[in-house]
C-alpha cells in the first residue's frame, strides 16, 4: 500500500497581504473613527483649533492652557462623498476651555471645485443671564476672536 500524500499547501502570497490591508485600511476610514480623523484633518479645522489654543486674547479670556476638543462637539460635519465631488464643506461647534471658563467655537467653510477654502470662525462667550429692568441680559458675553479663511485655509484673524 502507498502512503497517501497530501498536496503541497502554497504561502499566501502578496497579492493576499496587499489585499488584507487594503481593507484593513478601508474598514478603517470607513468607521466612526476614521470619519472623525478625516473631517477633524481639514485644513481650517486643524489651523484654526492651533490658532486658538495658543491665542493670547482667548487666554486672557479663558485661562491658560486653553484647549478645544474636537472628541466631544455639537455639531462637526464633513461630507465625503461631496468632497469627493469637490464641494467640500466642513461645520463645527465645538466648546473651547480653560481655567476660567468656556466659549463657543464656531467653524463654517467651504472649499469648492478647490478653488480655495472660504468661510468664517469665532469664538463668543455666552456670559450670564441677569435679570435687569425686567428682562434677561447676557452679562460679560462677547467675541473673544473671529475671522475668515486664506485659500488654503489658514485662518486670518479680523477681530480680537
Amino acid at each position: 500500500m502507498q502512503p497517501v500524500s497530501q498536496p503541497a499547501k502554497k504561502p499566501a502570497g502578496k497579492v493576499m497581504v496587499t489585499l488584507g490591508v487594503v481593507l484593513f485600511f478601508a474598514l478603517v476610514l470607513s468607521s466612526c473613527v476614521g470619519k472623525h480623523l478625516w473631517t477633524v484633518s481639514a485644513p481650517p479645522i486643524t489651523r484654526t483649533v492651533e490658532l486658538l489654543e495658543k491665542d493670547p486674547a482667548v487666554a486672557a479670556a479663558l485661562g491658560s492652557p486653553v484647549s478645544v476638543s474636537m472628541a466631544v462637539t455639537k455639531t462637526l460635519r464633513r461630507d465625503f462623498i461631496r468632497a469627493m465631488q469637490g464641494q467640500d464643506n466642513v461645520t463645527v461647534l465645538a466648546k473651547a476651555s480653560g481655567p476660567k471658563g468656556e466659549a463657543w467655537f464656531r467653524l463654517s467653510a467651504q472649499n469648492h471645485d478647490g478653488q480655495g477654502w472660504a468661510g468664517t470662525f469665532s469664538v463668543t462667550t455666552e456670559g450670564r443671564q441677569v435679570l435687569e429692568g425686567g428682562s434677561y441680559k447676557a452679562e460679560g458675553a462677547g467675541t473673544l476672536i473671529e475671522g475668515d479663511f486664506a485659500r488654503d485655509g489658514t485662518p486670518r484673524v479680523k477681530k480680537r
